[in-house]
């Protein structure tokens, strides 16, 4: 019987630290979207009171939260047109 534990990033269930890493995000972040904002981060399993993150629920969550184009607002027909270049329309430099 194999009894070895793959820790990698590959094995499936992460610690927070690898869940950071893996997302490119500071491990802070994931304790306050656990803490502050209930249901807005990656889902999370407590094993033996320790936090581990499954890859597939970050996959899943980082799929639900891609860009569309439709959430892009469009600019106005007559801001295109009268010249105004879009670095200048977002504001003082």
């Amino acid at each position: 019987m194999n009894t070895t534990i793959d820790t990698s990033v590959d094995g499936g269930i992460l610690t927070i630290d690898q869940a950071a890493t893996y997302l490119s995000i500071p491990k802070a972040t994931l304790y306050t979207w656990r803490t502050r904002r209930a249901g807005f981060g990656p889902r999370a399993v407590k094993l033996g009171g320790c936090l581990r993150y499954r890859r597939s629920d970050l996959d899943a969550w980082v799929a639900e939260h891609l860009e569309s184009f439709d959430d892009v607002p469009d600019i106005p027909a007559q801001r295109q047109s009268d010249g105004v270049s879009l670095s200048r329309a977002s504001g003082p430099r």
